[in-house]
């Protein structure tokens, strides 16, 4: 990449942030303008990623999903909601409080530690994981090849993904689409992370117990798995987690304003756009909500909400429907004698559920609780209980709001019971289990904030309790999230010995009033140094990704020496078609400037099947079909024998050998496949 070509996707990225900011601010403004501190910045956040999506679906449905169509359509938006909204009164610019607290510190240590641990170390490695490989980064990087976002990307038969929502896909996509590289891809989360633990502050602010509800749900988001799954990853548990709890701080800090309902159901509908395990959460949020509003407002309320929630949320449900002829394709939806076509979705693993194996004693002894030590840390029937807690003493002692609250989480916790995959694998051995708790988390971290608010509401003494059990689960956390054990709880005292000196020398609270001058010379200052670093970051990434592939696994049976050799290999190739087989991890055949094409080449069926090719003939007519320039096919597991397309197409002379490593083949194609006599 060129200085002139990063300088840029720099300033098109930063003219879109800023347009989107912008928008969001004076939306916010207009919406709900007594709002001041965390709850503002909740609400402007919220708003921006609102908008930002909507841009990028608007354009990408009309196949204009690039930098110029994009960047002139939130410039218009921009100006458009600039001319049609007040200015926002002088009170409401730059006045900043800054608030020390000695608990605050070294919790927040705790929590961003481990995660830029784990990002900075993407950057050596590449972005890994199954999950992400296969179907995160290359639906991402199909819609900024295409231009078009409403598509189905096929990554690997037998699989539903492609009919997945993706919010979470379509950022990546836009990062890609402004620097024309995934660089920004592994910083993703740490932008999901800080919404996150900004909502839980928010959820406890209104009560003084904003310390206290962050410290319960970082024991959640540094936990050892939920950092390793996580963290400089494209996956998306991060990102409904956050939007679904900023959901629920919008709602408890606005539950009479009409605006901060319909933002808390925007909230919730980017999270149920963003992964099909938050239709339970959400449904069951958006029954308490009407359950709950006054009695002669419920109508309103509800139409208010579903408006939030379908406007917010429905994109990717629509696109179904229209393109197989059901929102959800693997589920039997119908109201009466209507019913939706259902797809056929030939599983590698088995959808067991948890519920499945309930009463199985040798499950829970030999998967179930390895699993959760593995998941958590040996703290985790802390963490479990804790949240378990909150919903239980929400449901037997919250007002109003707080047992509605209990109750969706209850609920959560028995539809992830029954989610599909939940303990997906072969009968009786359920390897999905461990990498598939994330699924339980937003029930999980619902109860973790409730359980601050209604202690409060007993004693002093009670918050003491849990303020001590919090504790011990965050030291367990610093065990083994970061790896770093005693050096973080050193450095994590230290700091909390400097916060607590300057709050004291300052009276807990420090107020600054800078100028517009200043502060706008420290953003372009602090813009330069990001600039100027990142192009540092970018250089050394794209000439170190999946390098090392064969001590970075992104899943345990992958074909290791194969993958090293087709890494290798792909370095060099750039702005070519590649057809696949076999192998599911597919992202890094994209290359580093994302030119190639890459797909996996299988059976249509109807509905949006997609299955494995039975026979040579087809095979080969797919190939033609595909105008590719290699063919890719590779064992997807080791121990497993090559996938029979190799023979299918070492077979006919229009394909040249070019790379042979065990299970592995590329072939370059030279001309049309015979398809009579094909064996």
């Amino acid at each position: 990449m060129t200085v002139r070509t990063y300088l840029v996707g720099v300033g098109t990225l930063v003219a879109l942030v800023v347009a989107v900011a912008f928008t969001a601010r004076r939306l916010r403004g207009y919406l709900l303008p007594g709002w001041s501190g965390a709850h503002r910045l909740l609400a402007e956040s919220v708003i921006g990623i609102a908008v930002l999506l909507a841009l990028a679906e608007i354009v990408g449905t009309l196949g204009q999903f690039r930098r110029v169509p994009l960047l002139l359509a939130a410039l218009v938006m921009c100006a458009a909601v600039g001319s049609l909204t007040p200015a926002l009164r002088g009170g409401e610019h730059a006045r900043m409080r800054l608030r020390a607290s000695a608990a605050v510190a070294p919790v927040l240590l705790v929590a961003v530690t481990p995660w830029l641990a784990r990002t900075f170390g993407a950057l050596r490695t590449g972005m890994l994981g199954y999950d992400s490989l296969d179907y995160h980064l290359p639906i991402a990087a199909r819609a900024v090849q295409s231009s078009h976002v409403a598509s189905l990307v096929f990554t690997f038969p037998g699989l539903e993904t492609a009919f997945h929502p993706a919010n979470s896909e379509l950022i990546h996509g836009v990062g890609m689409l402004a620097l024309q590289r995934d660089t920004l891809s592994p910083f993703l989360n740490l932008g999901w992370l800080g919404l996150a633990l900004l909502a839980a502050w928010c959820v406890g602010r209104n009560r003084n117990l904003g310390p206290l509800t962050l410290a319960t749900v970082v024991t959640l988001l540094a936990s050892p798995q939920f950092v390793a799954f996580l963290a400089g990853r494209p996956t998306n548990d991060l990102a409904t987690l956050a939007l679904f709890l900023a959901g629920v701080a919008l709602l408890l800090n606005g539950a009479d304003s009409r605006p901060a309902t319909a933002l808390a159901a925007v909230a919730c509908g980017l999270a149920l756009g963003t992964k099909l395990t938050m239709v339970i959460p959400v449904v069951a949020l958006t029954v308490g909500v009407i359950a709950v509003a006054r009695r002669g407002a419920r109508s309103a309320t509800a139409a208010l909400w579903m408006s939030g929630l379908v406007a917010a949320g429905g994109y990717w449900y629509v696109r179904n429907l229209v393109a197989v002829g059901n929102p959800i394709p693997a589920l039997h939806l119908g109201i009466g004698p209507v019913s939706f076509p259902v797809t056929h979705f030939a599983r590698p693993y088995g959808s067991f559920t948890i519920a499945h194996y309930l009463g199985d004693l040798g499950i829970w002894r030999s998967w179930f609780l390895p699993g959760l030590r593995a998941n958590l840390g040996w703290g985790w029937p802390l963490i479990v209980g804790l949240g378990a807690t909150g919903w239980v003493l929400a449901l037997a002692r919250g007002d109003r709001m707080l047992r509605m609250l209990g109750a969706v989480g209850v609920v959560s916790f028995l539809g992830y019971l029954v989610t599909p995959q939940s303990a997906g694998g072969p009968e009786g051995r359920p390897i999905l289990f461990e990498s598939d708790v994330r699924f339980a988390f937003p029930a999980l971290v619902l109860g973790l904030v409730l359980l601050p608010m209604v202690v409060s509401l007993r004693s002093h003494r009670a918050r003491v309790w849990l303020s001590a059990l919090v504790a011990i689960a965050l030291l367990n956390d610093a065990l083994y999230a970061t790896g770093a054990g005693a050096s973080l709880l050193a450095v994590a005292l230290v700091a909390e010995l400097v916060v607590t000196t300057v709050a004291v020398v300052l009276g807990r609270r420090v107020r600054r009033r800078p100028g517009r001058v200043v502060a706008a010379v420290g953003c372009v200052l602090a813009l330069g140094v990001a600039a100027g670093a990142g192009w540092e970051v970018q250089r050394s990434y794209l000439s170190a990704r999946y390098a090392d592939v064969a001590h970075h696994l992104p899943y345990a049976s992958a074909p290791r020496q194969e993958l090293v050799a087709l890494y290798a290999w792909v370095r060099h190739v750039s702005h070519s078609r590649i057809a696949l087989a076999g192998l599911g991890i597919s992202y890094p055949l994209f290359g580093a400037d994302l030119s190639n094409h890459v797909q996996y080449v299988g059976h249509r069926g109807p509905h949006g099947a997609f299955d494995r090719v039975q026979t040579c003939r087809e095979w080969r007519q797919l190939l033609n079909g595909g105008h590719y320039d290699f063919v890719v096919v590779s064992a997807n597991a080791r121990g497993a024998s090559q996938p029979v397309e190799a023979q299918w197409t070492r077979s006919d002379p229009a394909a040249r050998l070019v790379l042979h490593v065990r299970t592995a083949s590329v072939f370059r194609v030279t001309g049309a496949f015979a398809t009579d006599g094909c064996g």
